[in-house]
């Protein structure tokens, strides 16, 4: 029979919607995974100087390490949509449909039937993951760091261990969740259930280690993380549950209403893919309130993401067009983005900082940071005394090879703008990332087409969640 002897192929198609192109699209999904982490670590890098070298300094170096890093988290994040997205094309939903019940009765075997579909789906995540990992490494070769081989096994099996995990979960929840719907929701929370078994079992420690990475054996290691034993035991009690459950399923078929004979008085039911209910055949299908809270989640959810992106628009301008003498005031605060080393560690480099506006009546106490400007310039130094209408001041860190006592000065009161009332570092960031290319496309145009076409994004996502 051809089917039985291409069953397997038959189940790689199945990831794509047209067959001749699933070869291209699994090496495109390839190198666009690649393209992708090379691209995200070349905008890490424009933000050096910023809270996120000292938060996340793993994704920050300039080595192979950082961009592959980034490769694994982005894979699992790709797959974690792609699951959701193509979920009645991979897993087992196929079942429900009957379509393993006629197999059976032909002569194939129900096991056989589910490590072939298991098989195709680890196959075909294998092969994207990987060549987009050695795409990866290939393209920081152009780099020019220096080459060091001994993290790369580590880091290859912990993203392929994360990939693999959230697709048997997958697998598992299409056996026993009644609606497509319910099982693209329980695929989401598996991926956060991964990640909160990662830092609770001590993986991150030493995924974000690169020394203890260059073991490969450290990975394994109990004393330093419980997540790869526990990762492999789950997914051995996942395939096995898997096994029984589908054996069990393709057992029985489930006839179509039209084709079923009834005596008068007795009405046929189905179940309703999007909510999961009882409904009699043939009447017009009511939207459920699951349906109505998702629409209003979702609306509510893009119009909040619109309005915040907008709102953080205002405040980038606001900020880049300050100017000496027309300083941008919100609220009575003048917001600041500190360039510079020279007030570490009170402010540092690319910090948001905010200066409440002040007149010449406020009193400055000795101590105070203050923002001046003097000859068209701004300057953001410490209060050091007072002398009748003037005031002496100075930074607090002088850079290496300056000299110390250079930036001195005595202002005079009416040069004072503004006094320092805090900051925050990640508003900075933010900030920074806004004015390259990428932060740019995704805070300008993004929202604007999110605009444009709200209603073509609002009928998809309906779709997408009746489907």
């Amino acid at each position: 029979m051809i089917y039985r002897n291409s069953y397997f192929k038959k189940e790689l198609r199945q990831a794509y919607s047209e067959n001749r192109a699933s070869t291209n699209r699994k090496l495109a999904s390839a190198l666009f995974l690649g393209l992708i982490s090379f691209a995200l670590f070349f905008v890490f890098q424009t933000l050096q100087e910023s809270v996120l070298s000292e938060a996340v300094p793993e994704i920050m170096q300039p080595s192979f390490y950082s961009t592959v890093y980034l490769y694994i988290h982005l894979a699992f994040f790709f797959y974690t949509v792609y699951f959701i997205l193509y979920y009645d094309y991979l897993f087992f939903s196929e079942i429900r449909r009957n379509s393993w019940y006629l197999l059976i009765q032909m002569g194939y075997h129900s096991v056989v039937m589910f490590f072939s579909k298991f098989a195709a789906l680890l196959y075909t995540v294998f092969l994207i993951y990987t060549i987009g990992f050695i795409f990866t490494v290939i393209l920081t070769v152009f780099l020019k760091y220096t080459f060091i081989y001994t993290y790369l096994p580590a880091l290859y099996v912990a993203g392929l261990t994360d990939v693999f995990l959230i697709g048997m979960f997958s697998m598992t929840f299409s056996l026993f969740t009644r609606t497509i719907v319910n099982a693209r929701y329980w695929t989401f929370f598996s991926a956060i259930v991964i990640l909160i078994l990662k830092l609770t079992l001590g993986e991150y420690n030493i995924l974000s280690n690169r020394v203890s990475m260059q073991n490969f054996y450290n990975l394994l290691d109990l004393n330093h993380s419980l997540y790869m034993p526990v990762a492999a035991i789950l997914m051995i009690i996942l395939c096995l549950v898997c096994l029984i459950r589908s054996n069990n399923l393709a057992k029985y078929y489930n006839l179509p209403t039209d084709q079923i004979l009834l005596p008068s008085g007795f009405d046929v039911v189905y179940i309703d893919s999007g909510t999961g209910k009882r409904k009699a055949a043939g009447k017009k299908a009511k939207k459920g309130w699951r349906s109505k809270i998702f629409d209003t989640v979702s609306t509510a959810g893009l119009i909040f993401f619109i309005c915040a992106a907008l709102v953080f628009n205002f405040l980038i301008i606001a900020v880049n067009t300050s100017t000496p003498g027309q300083e941008v005031s919100i609220q009575g605060v003048i917001p600041f983005v500190f360039r510079s080393e020279t007030m570490e560690p009170a402010i540092q480099m690319n910090d948001l900082t905010y200066f409440q506006k002040i007149d010449s009546q406020y009193p400055i106490q000795e101590g105070q940071i203050i923002l001046f400007e003097e000859n068209q310039v701004i300057y953001v130094e410490r209060v050091l005394g007072k002398v009748d209408d003037k005031l002496r001041v100075d930074i607090d860190h002088y850079p290496p090879m300056s000299q110390p006592g250079a930036m001195f000065k005595t202002i005079l009161r009416q040069a004072v703008q503004g006094v320092y009332i805090g900051r925050n570092r990640w508003l900075g960031v933010l900030i920074l990332f806004a004015n390259t290319i990428v932060g740019r496309l995704l805070f300008l145009l993004v929202p604007a087409v999110l605009l444009f076409y709200y209603k073509q994004i609002m009928a998809f996502s309906k779709r997408i969640n009746r489907s």
